[in-house]
């Protein structure tokens, strides 16, 4: 298994988050308790109790709106995702939910308490478990992007204080998306390392899951050195996850991490 490796740039914006955290969040509370008053320290500790409450909220949907992953429902996936845990270290198993969002594809990486989950849309799902028409069974596929989740728990990504770094250096332009971006490339340097013949899942992404099977991806990543321009820029700059054409070139390319900009 190749070493998942953490992507160079999500180092230097944490650094950096973390150095601006340290610096500017004890002046920002010397503030507060000498020129805000009771009421803006009342306001800091509602917008935690909010904070907290919302992720608590997006848990419970899961928990009652979703089809949970388990031994006894969709086995083989559980014992694959069992499996992806262990070999990133982890010692407990993120819960895993399916749920039907309208044929959206995505899927997400959360923590409520102690407890982390990933949630699979069912449109991905679909792919991995079942043919339809002439498009295949695609197991790899599946199991790229749940290992891509899985991956964001065992680089920590969920954690609180991960979460609370993110929103910080939000405040900087570009960076948060920069930051986001690059933790996009380590989760996939992750599912590389467990599943790297299943890169078609990030194909997936483009081309639907009945086209997808017939889209070459290495088309998509070459347009990654072609494809300039002021806008172009602009479009990955303010995008949470890189673009496919450079998302797919860093897969197919193990030489280089993935370009932020």
């Amino acid at each position: 298994m190749e070493r998942p490796q953490r992507h160079p740039g999500e180092v230097r914006f944490a650094v950096l988050g973390t150095a601006l955290a340290v610096t500017v969040l004890p002046l920002f509370a010397w503030l507060i308790l000498n020129f805000s008053g009771v009421e803006m320290i009342g306001f800091a500790i509602a917008l935690v109790v909010a904070i907290y409450i919302a992720r608590g909220v997006i848990n419970a949907r899961e928990r009652v709106t979703s089809i949970e992953i388990t031994a006894d429902q969709f086995p083989e996936v559980h014992q694959r995702i069992e499996h992806y845990t262990t070999a990133f270290g982890l010692d407990v198993a993120p819960r895993a939910y399916i749920a039907q969002e309208g044929g959206l594809l995505n899927a997400f990486a959360s923590k409520y308490n102690r407890t982390n989950f990933i949630r699979i849309n069912a449109d991905i799902f679909e792919v991995g478990t079942f043919a339809a028409g002439l498009r295949p069974k695609d197991p790899a596929a599946l199991d790229f992007i749940i290992a891509h989740e899985v991956g964001h728990v065992a680089a920590g990504h969920t954690t609180y204080w991960y979460t609370g770094l993110s929103s910080f250096i939000g405040f900087i332009p570009f960076v948060r998306s920069a930051l986001s971006r690059a933790k996009e490339y380590t989760a996939d340097n992750y599912a590389y390392a467990v599943v790297p013949e299943g890169i078609n899942g990030i194909v997936l992404l483009s081309g639907g899951k009945y086209l997808y099977p017939l889209v070459d991806g290495h088309q998509i990543a070459e347009r990654s050195t072609v494809d300039h321009g002021v806008f172009v820029w602009f479009a990955n700059a303010l995008a949470s996850h890189p673009v496919q054409t450079k998302r797919l070139a860093a897969l197919y390319d193990r030489s280089h991490p993935g370009k932020l900009f």
